[in-house]
């Protein structure tokens, strides 16, 4: 609590209690070695995601603003492209705000200079991939997986993968939840395939190529 002095006005005192605290920012920020940043960083995420204007970000905020759950998220959608565009690519690969990414497409659609934000989120999921062992990381393992064999998706066979690979109790967890869904139709027990499905393995494997070079 703050003591007045006698020669201070009463008008700065409520503005005093009136001001937020607000913590020291700079205890936040970690110091960063040049030497560990990635110039190419910022061309690979345009690349991935098939953005050419990462690099026109303003810092406007739009994005954060727009998300609903930016409040979770490790460092806001607005934080993370400031940190491609230095090149801080191990800080945003461990990031977990591509994680929350809902692809609700709202921060795209009200950006200001026209970057796919959503897109972004997606290519820095698969950059991810091989590095994060987080459970939102091996849902979107499983998650290709089940594409990769059936191209399409099939809920059954993604919720055993993710189960064996997480916990396999949490089967017992959802058994009347899928009881329920199969009795509406909701679920199939069978998978069911595509025509195509060696044009969509194709471009895995395409995409697995290109892994290869990071």
């Amino acid at each position: 609590m703050s003591v007045a002095r006698e020669d201070q006005p009463e008008g700065d005192l409520r503005l005093q209690a009136a001001a937020p605290a607000y913590p020291d920012a700079s205890n936040d920020i970690p110091v960063i070695d040049e030497e560990s940043l990635d110039p190419e960083f910022m061309r690979l995420v345009e690349v991935f995601s098939g953005n050419q204007y990462v690099n026109s970000c303003i810092q406007c905020g739009t994005c954060s603003g727009s998300c609903a759950f930016s409040y979770k998220m490790q460092q806001t959608p607005r934080k993370l492209m400031a940190m491609i565009r230095a090149g801080m690519r191990d800080e945003v690969l461990a990031s977990d705000t591509f994680w929350y990414c809902t692809s609700c497409y709202y921060c795209t659609a009200r950006c200001p200079r026209g970057i796919n934000l959503t897109e972004v989120m997606y290519a820095l999921r698969h950059l991810a991939g091989k590095r994060q062992h987080a459970q939102a990381a091996v849902f979107y393992d499983c998650f290709n997986s089940v594409l990769r064999s059936y191209g399409r998706l099939y809920e059954s066979g993604l919720l055993v993968r993710l189960a064996l690979k997480t916990d396999p109790m949490s089967l017992v967890a959802y058994g009347p939840l899928g009881v329920k869904m199969f009795l509406k139709g909701k679920l199939n027990l069978l998978p069911e395939r595509v025509r195509a499905l060696d044009e969509i393995r194709k471009l895995y494997d395409i995409a697995a190529e290109m892994e290869e070079g990071l």
